[in-house]
């Protein structure tokens, strides 16, 4: 009954076909590599203070896009392992929204409250993602725990340099 409810869905939603997984992770880094021209066009990712204990920004934006592909391989291994199209496989591409959104919330990736708050917010959010997966598809969390290590790393950081 359940693959007659979805069969109506597109092979890619579904996680099928030999492009599927390219497909997941590609438009992700697409979107990222889109956002990121749109913030150095209109000089919001131009350099700025160094935080301290954090790698270049070149290094920062590669640590991203990984992040950003794993999510989208995320949802594939989840709907590929549990068979479940619905609104548990898109959490990965909603963490991702979450954190492509950053520059936007912050004011160009400045040191202030609401980077802290959202970084905040993006540690809980993984975790939340990670739950949420592991229900169905042990492999899939795994694909998270960069993004929460990653978070955890910066708001430890932003709690040892608090912004001047």
């Amino acid at each position: 009954m359940a693959t007659q409810q979805h069969a109506h869905r597109s092979p890619l939603l579904r996680a099928e076909g030999p492009w599927a997984l390219a497909v997941h992770v590609g438009l992700l880094l697409a979107v990222t590599i889109a956002i990121n021209g749109f913030l150095f066009a209109i000089g919001w990712a131009r350099p700025g203070r160094q935080m301290p204990m954090i790698p270049p920004g070149a290094v920062v934006g590669l640590v991203w896009t990984v992040l950003l592909g794993l999510m989208g391989a995320a949802r594939w291994v989840y709907v590929r392992g549990s068979g479940d199209s619905g609104w548990r496989s898109w959490t990965p591409f909603a963490l991702a929204a979450l954190c492509i959104a950053y520059p936007f919330y912050t004011g160009g990736l400045q040191r202030n409250a609401a980077a802290f708050w959202g970084t905040v917010l993006t540690l809980i959010v993984a975790v939340a993602v990670m739950l949420v997966l592991r229900g169905r598809a042990r492999r899939a969390p795994w694909l998270i725990v960069p993004t929460a290590f990653w978070g955890g790393y910066v708001l430890s950081v932003m709690i040892a340099y608090p912004p001047a």
